[in-house]
């Protein structure tokens, strides 16, 4: 059932993917402009908001790592859900946070040309990045996903411990969702490259998130 539900919002989410497209043959339209950039700003907003909640997670994952150590060092006593709960905040902290991180552009990049190109080069990078890198990736990882998640999900896979967290299913669960976040957050990017090839203005970024391309027309968050 759950690997049924992916796969259609998968396959929902599919004509999505070629607006940036769409935007860029009828970029002259006003309501193709305006809908661009009212898209960008629910998407960045929504990730963005997602990455605040998500960071929080950062101290409790140091707390819980400290209070293993200390407990284990000082009184000799630990569990073994204890030490799993570490692996959980960091899944968490990972899987959720990706694409805040893709929406505040740190991501590693592997090119060293990208930071002294113009601003419609950065935006051709980021526009061709996005179809054939990025939803390749995060498709093949939604199809092959759904059918491990569904299992976990029948079983209600847990540790291999026998005292272990018995939430396995939910970290297999978080595989397809950062799949899915990061090609949502990559269609904001790849649209704004879009508006950026047009000569367009951009809407604003959220709060203390650098502009991706600073040409005049682009307004600063």
């Amino acid at each position: 059932m759950l690997g049924s539900l992916i796969q259609a919002i998968g396959w929902a989410f599919l004509p999505a993917l070629v607006w940036p497209i769409i935007h860029l043959l009828f970029s002259r339209n006003a309501r193709v402009t305006e809908f661009s950039a009212a898209l960008i700003s629910l998407i960045d907003a929504i990730i963005y908001r997602s990455g605040e909640a998500t960071k929080w997670l950062l101290p409790v994952l140091v707390l819980s790592v400290a209070a293993s150590v200390f407990a284990l060092s000082i009184f000799g006593v630990t569990t073994t859900k204890w030490l799993e709960s570490a692996k959980y905040f960091q899944a968490l902290i990972i899987m959720l946070g990706g694409a805040a991180t893709l929406l505040a552009s740190q991501h590693v990049r592997v090119d060293i040309f990208h930071t002294h190109m113009s601003d419609k080069a950065k935006a051709r990078v980021d526009l061709f990045g996005y179809y054939l890198l990025l939803v390749p990736v995060c498709i093949l990882l939604i199809w092959n996903a759904q059918s491990f998640v569904a299992i976990a999900w029948t079983i209600r896979e847990g540790s291999s411990e026998a005292n272990g967290i018995r939430g396995v299913y939910i970290l297999k669960t978080l595989i397809p969702i950062f799949a899915l976040s990061m090609l949502v957050q990559g269609l904001a990017i790849s649209t704004r490259a879009a508006m950026c090839l047009a000569g367009q203005t951009r809407p604003p970024r959220p709060h203390n998130i650098p502009a991706f391309f600073r040409s005049a027309s682009e307004d600063s968050s």
